[in-house]
């Protein structure tokens, strides 16, 4: 069975909201808002379309054998700018993708945890967020209300980090503002950006800096980290792919412990100051400080 918020109907309250399609997919249409101020909890047994989903705690939406989307129409064949997602915390699980390549998922979150399992080139996470963001853990629970109108609680568990598992599905990550990436416990595994096989990765802070805390990686697709900021791979961050990779920011920092890894070209490129902790690569690597030193 289906979910589906048609026009401008709204689903409010300032407890928990479950929203559920067993069989079937959760749709919002463009004007519809899911209002809380507590954890909302979407899951569906195929898709999840959403409107506006906004709430001053976290957010967990599940699409078992579907995807995550963008109910909003693309604006001159691009990516629209209308908010998805206002909230705390967003945890992401779709069997196929989030967000689409020209039609990325909008959000205004605080942490967000995003896993897809890609399948074919329909798959992938697409994610636009309006400021800064940080790659950690997201948890939800919710109140189920029964048929004797008493409640049970409901959790999505700890998941983190935004991987794509199968499907060689690419990561494309934005943030308005700094991003920064942390190994989240489920699991500790000292990766934040994990994109299966052939799956390109994007992670681009347009508005400050970027921070790695854990490993950027990819099976053999190409990576591309940028940002306006200075650009940090801290502790033993490291950024691993067989395909090439691509590093731009005002300054380049990697600690004594951090890894670039690959197997085709590496570039860096700063505006300033590129610090070297360690690049390995049968291919070539290019380094340009434009005001500063190497």
């Amino acid at each position: 069975n289906a979910v589906l918020f048609t026009g401008t109907a709204d689903l409010a309250s300032t407890g928990t909201l479950d929203v559920e399609a067993s069989t079937g997919s959760i749709t919002q249409s463009t004007t519809s808002v899911f209002s809380s101020a507590s954890d909302i909890r979407l899951l569906a047994a195929q898709d999840v379309t959403i409107g506006l989903v906004t709430t001053l705690a976290n957010v967990s939406i599940t699409a078992i054998a579907g995807s995550i989307i963008d109910a909003d129409a693309l604006v001159n064949n691009a990516n629209d700018t209308n908010l998805d997602i206002v909230a705390t915390g967003l945890r992401a699980n779709a069997g196929v993708g989030i967000g689409a390549n020209i039609n990325h998922l909008d959000t205004a979150v605080g942490t967000l945890t995003a896993r897809a399992t890609g399948v074919a080139t329909t798959g992938g996470i697409y994610v636009k967020e309006t400021d800064g963001l940080i790659v950690g853990d997201v948890s939800v629970t919710i109140q189920r209300v029964g048929s004797d109108a008493a409640t049970t609680s409901t959790t999505d568990a700890v998941q983190s980090d935004v991987r794509t598992v199968a499907g060689n599905g690419n990561i494309v990550l934005t943030a308005g503002g700094s991003i920064v990436l942390n190994d989240g416990t489920a699991t500790a595994d000292d990766v934040a950006i994990d994109a299966n096989g052939s799956g390109n990765v994007l992670v681009l802070a347009l508005g400050g800096d970027l921070i790695a805390n854990a490993d950027i990686v990819s099976g053999n697709g190409a990576v591309s980290v940028l940002a306006a900021g200075a650009l940090s791979l801290t502790g033993s961050a490291d950024l691993r792919t067989a395909g090439s990779i691509d590093i731009e920011a005002a300054a380049i920092a990697q600690s004594v412990a951090s890894v670039i890894f690959s197997t085709s070209d590496v570039r860096l490129l700063a505006a300033t100051t590129v610090t070297v902790g360690a690049i390995s690569t049968t291919g070539n690597v290019s380094i340009t400080a434009l005001t500063g030193s190497i």
